[in-house]
C-alpha cells in the first residue's frame, strides 16, 4: 500500500512538474519555433534556391568577403571597413555596368558577415557546407527565433501570458513569414534582434543597468548591419525617450540607459561605409537621435528641478526650444545642401503623397489596402488597436505605456506607406495585439472574481460571472482567426520565384522554368565579358547567376542609367541602338510571360494577359514611360480611359494588355522585341490575318503588325515558353 502510494505521489509530482507555467511555457515556444521553422523551409520541396531577388546579391557580397579575405573571415570583415581608407572607391563592374558599383559603399553588410560567419563556423566544426546552402538556411533559422524574442518583450510590457500569445501570433505572421522563408533576404534577422534590443532596453532601464543597456545597443545594431529599415528601431526609442522626458523631465535613469544604448548604435551608423558620419549625425534619419541623446545629457547633468513644478516646466520649455532649434538648423541645413538629405523611399515612408519614380515604379513600394492589412493580420490588427488606444491613455505615467502604444502607432503608420513595412508591423501586431487581449480578459475577470468572492452569492452575482465567461469565450473566438485563419499552411510551400520566373505559385510542376533555362544558355553562350542590358527587375538574377555585366539591377541606385534603358526601350531601335553602344551593351534579354490560346482552326495565338501575377516587360512599361516623363497613353491600348482589349472565349473574358496603334508604340524598341515572331510565338492576337482569313470572334483591341528589327538579332527563346528572349546588339 505504501509503495502505491509513493509511486501515486511521484506520478502527481511529474504532473505537477508537468503543468507548471515554465513548463507550459517553454513546451508552446518551443512548438511555436518548431512550426514557422518548418513552414519557412517547405520550399525545400522544389529544391534549394534563393528566393526573389536580391538574396543572390547578398550571396555574392558573402562570397566577396571570404573572396578577399582569402578564405579568412575575419580578414574579409577588415577588407569590408578598409574601404573608409581607400580612394579612389573600387567599383564592380559586374553591376551597372560600364561604371560599376562601389559594393561596400552601397550594401547592407549583415549579408555577407552572417552568412560568411555562419559558413567559416560550420566549416571549422568539421561541416562539409557551401555557402549557397549557408545563405538559404539562415535566414529561416535566424526569423524564427523572433518567438523568443517576442515572447522576452511580451512578457517584459504585461506578462507570461502576453508573451506566449505575442509569440504564436509571430509564428504564424503572413507578413513576417513571406519576406523570411527559405533563400530570403537577411533583413529577417533584423525583426528578433529588433524585439531583443527593445527588451533589453526596457530591461535596462528598469533595473538601472548600464550593461542592459549597452547590450541593448549591440542588439539593434545587429539590425543596423542587416536591414536598411533600421532608421525605425533607432528613431522609436529615441522617440519614446523623448516624450518620456518631455513628462518626467527629473528622470535620470532613463537618461542614462538611452545615451548607453544609443552611443552604439550611432557607432554601428557611423562606421558602416553605406551610411557613415553623414547619416548618423548630419542627416535627418539622425535627427530625433540626436535631439533625444542631447535632451538625456542635459538631463543627466542638472537642469532638473525635481522638487519644483516650476523648474519641470522650465525643463520641458529648454526640451521644446532643443527640439526647435535643432529642427530648424537641420531643414536649413538639407536645404543648402550642408546635410544630407532624405532617400526617396523614407520621404515616402515619413510623407506618403512624396513620391519620386524610383517609388512608384517598383510593386513593394506600393501602399497596402486596409483589406491587405486585415487579410494579413486578421483580427489581431483589432486588438493591436485597442491596446495602442489603452496604453496610450496612461502613456504619461507608465513608460511601458509609452512604449506600445508610440510602437503600433509608428508601425501601423509606416507599414500603411509602403507595402514592404508589414514586415515591420508584423512584430508590432503580435505584441500589441496579444496585450489588447490579456488586458480585455484581465479586465473581465476582475468583476467575476468580485462576485465569486462574495459570501451571499446571488442571482445577480452569478449573472455577472456567466456573462463575464460568455464575453470571454467571445472574445477568444473572434482573436482565434489570427491562429487559426494563418495564410501560412495555404502559401508557405510557394516555390521560389526564380523556378517560377516570377509567377507566384502554391500548385506547380516545374512549368514556368524559363530563366532558368535562360540564365543557363546565357552561362554557357554568351561571351564572359558581354554586357547585357535589361529592365532592373532582372539584373541580379543575370549578373549572379551568368557571372555577364549587367547595365541596372534591382538596387536602383543610379536613376539616369535607368533612364538611358527606359528610353532605349521605349524609343526607336536607331535611338536604342545609340544608346546600348554608349553604355556598350552587346546583349538585350526582354521578359514577358505570353499566354496562349488554340484557335477551332488549330492556330495557336498568342497575347499579353492583364494580371497581377504576370507582370512582365509590357505591364512594366508604363512605369518605364514614367522614369523618362512620358505618358502611357500613346503606348498602352486604352490606358487613356481604361477601356483595355479583352478576348471573350467560352463564356469566360481575358482582359489584355497591348501595345496602342500608334506610331510611339509600333516604333518602340521593347514591343518590337516583345513580339518578334519565333519559333515558339509565330501568330499573336493582334495580327490582323486573324481577322481577314479567319474572322475571329470575341476579340476587341488593335490589329496592326510589327516591322522586323533590323539592329538586333534574336538569338535565343527560353525553355519551356518562348518567355524570356536574348538579342544580340548587331554592328
Amino acid at each position: 500500500m505504501a509503495r502505491g502510494e509513493k509511486v501515486v505521489g511521484k506520478l502527481v509530482s511529474a504532473l505537477e512538474f508537468l503543468g507548471s507555467p515554465k513548463v507550459v511555457v517553454a513546451v508552446l515556444l518551443l512548438m511555436s519555433f518548431t512550426v514557422t521553422l518548418l513552414a519557412r523551409l517547405t520550399p525545400m520541396h522544389w529544391g534549394v534556391y534563393l528566393n526573389e531577388f536580391d538574396p543572390y546579391y547578398e550571396y555574392y557580397l558573402s562570397e566577396q568577403l571570404l573572396a578577399h579575405g582569402n578564405g579568412n573571415y575575419f580578414a574579409g570583415v577588415a577588407w569590408w571597413y578598409h574601404w573608409w581608407f581607400e580612394n579612389p572607391k573600387p567599383r564592380d563592374t559586374l553591376f551597372w555596368a560600364p561604371e560599376g558599383r562601389d559594393l561596400r559603399g552601397t550594401s547592407q553588410p549583415g549579408p555577407a558577415f552572417f552568412s560568411a560567419g555562419v559558413y567559416t563556423l560550420l566549416r571549422t566544426l568539421g561541416f562539409d557546407v557551401s555557402l549557397y546552402y549557408v545563405h538559404a538556411f539562415l535566414v529561416p533559422f535566424v526569423a524564427s527565433l523572433a518567438v523568443f524574442t517576442a515572447y522576452l518583450l511580451g512578457s517584459e510590457l504585461k506578462d507570461y501570458r502576453a508573451g506566449v500569445l505575442a509569440s504564436v501570433l509571430i509564428a504564424l505572421s503572413w507578413a513576417y513569414m513571406y519576406r523570411t522563408n527559405l533563400g530570403a533576404k537577411h533583413e529577417a534577422i533584423a525583426i528578433p534582434f529588433m524585439l531583443l534590443g527593445f527588451y533589453l532596453f526596457l530591461k535596462g532601464y528598469k533595473k538601472k543597468s548600464l550593461l542592459l543597456s549597452i547590450l541593448a545597443g549591440l542588439s539593434l545594431g545587429v539590425v543596423v548591419l542587416a536591414w536598411g529599415a533600421y532608421v525605425y528601431p533607432w528613431n522609436l526609442l529615441a522617440l519614446v525617450v523623448l516624450f518620456w522626458l518631455f513628462f518626467h523631465p527629473d528622470d535620470t535613469a532613463i537618461a542614462r540607459s538611452y545615451v548607453a544604448t544609443n552611443l552604439v548604435v550611432t557607432f554601428f551608423v557611423a562606421t558602416t561605409p553605406r551610411f557613415g558620419p553623414s547619416v548618423a549625425f548630419m542627416s535627418f534619419l539622425g535627427f530625433l537621435p540626436l535631439v533625444a541623446t542631447l535632451a538625456s545629457i542635459l538631463v543627466i547633468f542638472g537642469i532638473r528641478v525635481p522638487s519644483s513644478s516650476l523648474g519641470a516646466k522650465k525643463t520641458r520649455r529648454t526640451l521644446l526650444v532643443l527640439l526647435v532649434v535643432l529642427l530648424v538648423v537641420f531643414a536649413l541645413g538639407t536645404y543648402l545642401g550642408v546635410f544630407r538629405g532624405l532617400a526617396g523611399r523614407i520621404m515616402a515612408v515619413v510623407m506618403p503623397l512624396v513620391r519620386e519614380p524610383g517609388v512608384t515604379t517598383v510593386a513593394e513600394h506600393q501602399v497596402p489596402t486596409w483589406n491587405q492589412l486585415f487579410d494579413d493580420f486578421q483580427t489581431s490588427l483589432i486588438f493591436a488597436f485597442f491596446a495602442g488606444y489603452l496604453y496610450f491613455l496612461k502613456s504619461k505615467d507608465d513608460f511601458n505605456s509609452a512604449f506600445i502604444s508610440l510602437f503600433i502607432a509608428t508601425a501601423v503608420y509606416f507599414s500603411a506607406s509602403i507595402v514592404r513595412l508589414l514586415l515591420l508591423l508584423s512584430p508590432a501586431v503580435a505584441i500589441a495585439g496579444s496585450l489588447g487581449l490579456v488586458e480585455i480578459l484581465d479586465r473581465l475577470a476582475l468583476p467575476a472574481e468580485r462576485s465569486y468572492d462574495k459570501r451571499h452569492r446571488g442571482a445577480s452575482t452569478q449573472t455577472t460571472r456567466h456573462l463575464a465567461i460568455l464575453i470571454a469565450v467571445i472574445l477568444l473566438l473572434l482573436f482565434s482567426p489570427s491562429i487559426l485563419a494563418s495564410k501560412i499552411p495555404l502559401n508557405s510551400h510557394q516555390p521560389p520565384l526564380i523556378l517560377t520566373s516570377s509567377v507566384p505559385l502554391v500548385r506547380y510542376d516545374y512549368e514556368y522554368m524559363d530563366w532558368l533555362s535562360a540564365l543557363q544558355w546565357i552561362s554557357e553562350n554568351v561571351p564572359r565579358d558581354a554586357t547585357i542590358a535589361t529592365w532592373w527587375d532582372y539584373g541580379y538574377w543575370i549578373s549572379v547567376n551568368t557571372g555577364r555585366k549587367t547595365t541596372c539591377d534591382n538596387a536602383t541606385i543610379d536613376t539616369k542609367q535607368i533612364q538611358k534603358i527606359a528610353k532605349a526601350f521605349m524609343s526607336d531601335e536607331d535611338t536604342a541602338l545609340r544608346i546600348f553602344k554608349e553604355l556598350n551593351v552587346s546583349y538585350v534579354v526582354v521578359f514577358e510571360p505570353l499566354q496562349q490560346l488554340q484557335l477551332s482552326n488549330g492556330l495557336t495565338v498568342w497575347f499579353s494577359m492583364m494580371h497581377p501575377a504576370l507582370g512582365g516587360d509590357i505591364a512594366k512599361s508604363p512605369q518605364m514611360l514614367k522614369w523618362i516623363g512620358l505618358s502611357a497613353n500613346d503606348y498602352i491600348y486604352g490606358y487613356n480611359n481604361g477601356s483595355f482589349a479583352y478576348l471573350q472565349q467560352g463564356g469566360y473574358t481575358l482582359y489584355l494588355i497591348l501595345p496602342a496603334n500608334t506610331p510611339q508604340a509600333l516604333n518602340a524598341t521593347l514591343y518590337r522585341m516583345v513580339y518578334t515572331r519565333n519559333h515558339k510565338q509565330q501568330v499573336f492576337i493582334f495580327d490582323p490575318f486573324l481577322y481577314q482569313l479567319f474572322g475571329l470572334q470575341g476579340y476587341k483591341g488593335p490589329t496592326y503588325t510589327f516591322a522586323p528589327l533590323k539592329n538586333f538579332e534574336l538569338v535565343y527563346v527560353s525553355e519551356p515558353n518562348g518567355w524570356v528572349k536574348v538579342f544580340r546588339v548587331k554592328g
